[in-house]
């Protein structure tokens, strides 16, 4: 039987996707890097698009991909997974966490989103996460939790709301935080 999971929310989700990975031996996807070409360019919504249905067929067997891209998907992946996970992290914690993970990143001149690298510039800047974190605070608390439940109606749902809950799916799943 094909096992297919989809990661969707806020911070914590890639984490998740990767431990869950391991430990159901399935392959990892990571949308950001499918969407990002190197120095930060946004790759073709349509190619976007066929590169997404590629890996989709590709690993027929089954698969672990975490990312949102709401608007460039409109839902395709929860239609093809069956069960759709949604890491619902309140908005000042995702900010947070997001803030410290975007030092890292670029203090550590860490890799992210396939082979970009994060820049203080990108960090603060209008393109960043963390603007769009804010500019979109509203929409993120009160319309992901509906879209995300209607895309994923064929689909098992988990909904881990709040950093507690997440924790306690780790737990309770003998998980490893990698």
């Amino acid at each position: 039987m094909r096992r297919a999971a989809w990661l969707w929310g806020g911070v914590g989700k890639s984490t998740l996707a990767r431990a869950l990975a391991v430990d159901l031996g399935l392959p990892y996807v990571e949308l950001d890097a499918v969407s990002h070409l190197p120095n930060w360019v946004d790759r073709d919504v349509d190619d976007f698009r066929r590169l997404v249905w590629l890996t989709l067929d590709e690993n027929s067997g089954g698969w672990v991909i975490d990312g949102n891209y709401a608007g460039g998907l409109k839902g395709m992946i929860a239609k093809e997974a069956d069960t759709v996970v949604y890491v619902n992290v309140g908005f000042w914690l995702m900010f947070w966490r997001l803030f410290w993970r975007s030092f890292a990143s670029v203090r550590d001149k860490r890799l992210i989103c396939g082979e970009n690298v994060e820049t203080w510039g990108r960090m603060f800047g209008r393109s960043s996460l963390l603007w769009y974190l804010l500019k979109q605070r509203k929409s993120i608390n009160h319309e992901r939790g509906p879209r995300l439940r209607e895309w994923a109606r064929d689909s098992r749902m988990i909904e881990l709301d709040g950093a507690r809950a997440l924790d306690e799916f780790y737990v309770e799943r003998g998980l490893v935080r990698g």
